[in-house]
């Protein structure tokens, strides 16, 4: 494939800026050096609370370790080679991540920052300076004036550029507002790790084809309308994420070279300018070494996706084209994703293409194929589920089940929205010594008509996956439609529209089941305090939320959560009865969980299923599982469906690992005598009914819509939990699928329209 050589920038070699530094360094003396990491002792460190009544400082007297600012966190990555600027507001990447981390002059960069406001004149009466005599008369004041204008005035001391100690290897400037790079990007020639998701970038420059050792590349969530051909012959470049833009087709044509200064980046002394220029001619494959390509909630149809079948990507492992325009059945020769082009392909997701109908061909032999939400007529029966008017709603008294039958669908593909914002409610603090800090974000589905008064009423789902896999992506296509239904209002009230959440939240057993309840009581938080300014500051302050009106959602472990957290544990339990996690909060009025998992000592969970019955025979392997139960390594929040991660709820069943894998890494809560470990028996939702019943003092749970299938055989059956949750006071309603099964509700097809009448009766 033709490559298009390309010019190196207008720069001097990184390799000659950093020679003529060191040499001004050498001459400079060393008390005029700045940037020098200090310590300086008390009182100063006392105050500060550090180690030995130290606080850290540079040169200027600025806290490094707690600094958030750009220029704080370009000092730390001179020490650690990771730089992290991302959530910062930013509009472009600043000059200073060039001036300070490569040395270059701000005057010759592609896009140089504004020139300094000027300083007052003297013509202007100066200001008696705080340290002046007190006997100095006006007269005093302004000879010192009349001498600057006539001998001029001090010279100030041009700041000297510092080497940085350690070469930049990651850089995340993701969540900001970057619509455009500047190409001294392409100078960051030791990066291996590049973040940039949720900008409004709508291309990238040609430099960045010179980032030779790249091997992880985020681009999600900005409006490219192609694969940028800088990214094309990245030699180490394996996993690249493209999603959630606005491609409708590939093309590898064309593709952009590395220029000499990135082919010489790093080779030393012994690699001339004619080795490079030669090197620069060479023809290049496409991607050798990418495994991972992420192209889902894009517009690529059948037609768009043909050149894959163009090039060689066998290394390929898991390609997501979930949530994209793919209709018909799908020749897997014709996209170059049968077993000869891809023979080491593990994953291939199509979910969420609600006109898919299915794959023709040879694939790879161990390739698990996602079809969540895809009408599989040929294949597998599809039938969405009716809502039926004998949903019965008991107070105080155990309810009849409403009974759905499965329906055939009809009519033309409903629609599936796309989240209207992401935003983030928790940080947390890298926890390995290779990690990155974790941002824990949600996506928010809004509705076109604005908010009354008092605000939208708001729904809050959470994902399923046992606590072990799962993502906020995994909301059901009827949750992200429930924002455009408009609920008629009566007796002349106004009409209303429910705002949805779907959020990300930790995940074990990397994290403790303890760790994830406290995500979910950090998102209550958040979406109480500050998630209205938020919005106002996204300018979207005609959808205001109620957070008085809030009904939690979720299926499967997803449901566990909402029932978690929405049902309170009487006072007179102990802390330790309660596993230390108490439930209730402020603003729940309703909760509705989707076969969720509820009792974590049922033997349902202690039984070996070896296999699991829907694998089709497969069984997940102890190698296979190790990396993603590697109690060390770093935590995560997100784990994309049909990703290497979707095995860990098989391997979990069948082993029954479930749910010690939740409380591996759990520790003692309290202090001294008074500690506790919380137990699977104490943080399990049938228990706290039952603790919950026999309490005299315990006041009626919020209503709840509880709904699963009769063919569920994905968690624990429901009889005992109907059985308990008939126990206690509270408003209830029981709505059971006849032949639906675990996730019956991501078929595109399904409406629930009883929860939804439900919804408008009980939270508006």
């Amino acid at each position: 494939m033709p490559t298009t050589g390309r010019d190196s920038p207008a720069r001097p070699s990184i390799r000659e800026t950093i020679a003529a530094r060191r040499a001004e360094l050498r001459k400079t003396p060393r008390s005029q050096r700045t940037g020098d990491l200090q310590t300086y002792g008390s009182p100063a460190g006392r105050r500060a609370g550090t180690p030995r009544g130290f606080v850290y400082l540079d040169g200027n007297g600025v806290d490094q370790i707690n600094d958030k600012s750009v220029a704080g966190q370009i000092r730390k990555a001179k020490k650690s080679g990771k730089l992290d600027i991302a959530g910062l507001e930013l509009d472009r990447i600043p000059a200073k991540v060039f001036t300070e981390l490569l040395g270059l002059d701000p005057k010759g960069l592609s896009n140089p920052p504004p020139p300094p406001s000027p300083k007052p004149t003297l013509l202007a009466p100066k200001a008696r300076p705080a340290s002046a005599s007190p006997f100095a008369t006006e007269d005093d004041f302004q000879n010192d004036a009349l001498k600057d204008d006539v001998f001029g005035k001090p010279v100030e001391k041009e700041e000297v550029w510092t080497e940085p100690e350690a070469e930049l290897t990651t850089f995340r400037a993701g969540h900001n507002q970057i619509l455009t790079l500047d190409k001294e990007i392409g100078m960051f020639g030791g990066l291996k790790i590049l973040d940039l998701c949720r900008n409004g970038l709508t291309a990238i420059p040609d430099s960045l084809s010179d980032l030779l050792r790249l091997t992880s590349l985020d681009l999600s969530h900005n409006k490219l309308t192609s694969i940028p051909r800088s990214v094309l012959l990245l030699p180490k470049l394996q996993w690249l994420d493209l999603s959630s833009n606005s491609i409708a087709s590939l093309s590898f044509d064309s593709p952009i070279g590395p220029s000499e200064d990135g082919l010489g980046y790093g080779q030393g002394f012994f690699s001339t300018a004619i080795s490079r220029a030669a090197s620069v001619k060479t023809e290049r494959p496409v991607l050798p070494a990418l495994h991972h390509l992420d192209l889902g909630n894009n517009k690529l149809s059948i037609e768009g996706l043909r050149a894959l079948a163009q090039i060689k990507l066998g290394g390929m492992r898991v390609l997501n084209l979930e949530r994209n325009a793919i209709k018909g059945v799908v020749i897997a020769e014709d996209l170059g994703v049968d077993a000869k082009a891809m023979p080491e392909l593990s994953q291939l997701v199509l979910s969420g293409n609600t006109n898919f109908r299915g794959i023709d061909g040879e694939l790879a032999s161990a390739v698990m194929v996602e079809t969540a939400g895809c009408n599989l007529r040929q294949h597998t029966p599809a039938f969405s589920r009716e809502a039926t008017p004998a949903a019965e709603d008991t107070s105080f008294t155990a309810p009849e089940s409403a009974i759905s039958s499965p329906k055939k669908p009809t009519g033309p593909s409903l629609p599936v929205p796309e989240p209207d914002l992401t935003i983030i409610y928790k940080n947390t603090p890298a926890m390995t010594f290779d990690s990155e800090p974790l941002a824990i974000d949600f996506d928010i589905y809004l509705p076109t008509a604005p908010a009354g008064p008092s605000g939208h009423p708001l729904v809050v789902w959470f994902h399923g996956g046992g606590l072990l896999q799962g993502n906020k992506e995994n909301l059901p296509p009827h949750f992200r439609r429930l924002p455009s239904h408009v609920y008629h209002g009566e007796d002349g009230k106004a009409d209303e529209s429910v705002v949805v959440i779907s959020p990300n939240y930790r995940l074990a057993p990397q994290v403790p089941i303890i760790d994830i309840l406290s995500d979910v009581t950090s998102l209550l938080d958040f979406i109480r305090t500050k998630l209205n300014d938020k919005l106002v500051k996204e300018g979207q302050s005609e959808h205001k939320v109620d957070v008085e009106r809030i009904c939690l959602s979720g299926g499967s472990a997803g449901g566990y959560l909402a029932l978690m957290a929405g049902l309170e544990v009487p006072k007179e339990v102990s802390d330790e009865e309660a596993g230390g996690f108490r439930g209730g909060s402020k603003g729940i009025k309703c909760l509705a969980p989707f076969y969720p998992i509820t009792d974590l000592t049922d033997k349902f969970w202690s039984t070996e299923t070896i296999p699991v019955p829907w694998m089709d025979g497969t069984i997940i392997t102890h190698p296979q599982a190790k990396p993603h139960i590697d109690t060390k390594a770093a935590h995560i929040c997100t784990a994309a469906s049909g990703g290497p991660r979707s095995i860990l709820y098989p391997y979990m069943l069948q082993h029954s690992l479930f749910p010690s894998l939740l409380f591996r890494t759990q520790r003692a809560i309290g202090n001294g005598y008074d500690s506790f470990r919380p137990t699977p028996l104490a943080l399990s939702v049938t228990n706290r009914l039952e603790l919950t019943a026999k309490s005299s003092r315990a006041q009626p749970h919020v209503p709840i819509y509880f709904i699963y299938g009769t063919l569920d055989d994905k968690v624990q059956p429901m009889d005992h939990t109907l059985e308990v949750l008939n126990k206690v006071e509270g408003e209830l309603v029981v709505e059971r699928i006849e032949g639906g099964d675990h996730m019956y509700d991501e078929d595109p097809a399904v409406e629930c329209e009883a929860l939804r009448e439900w919804l408008g009766k009980t939270l508006l």
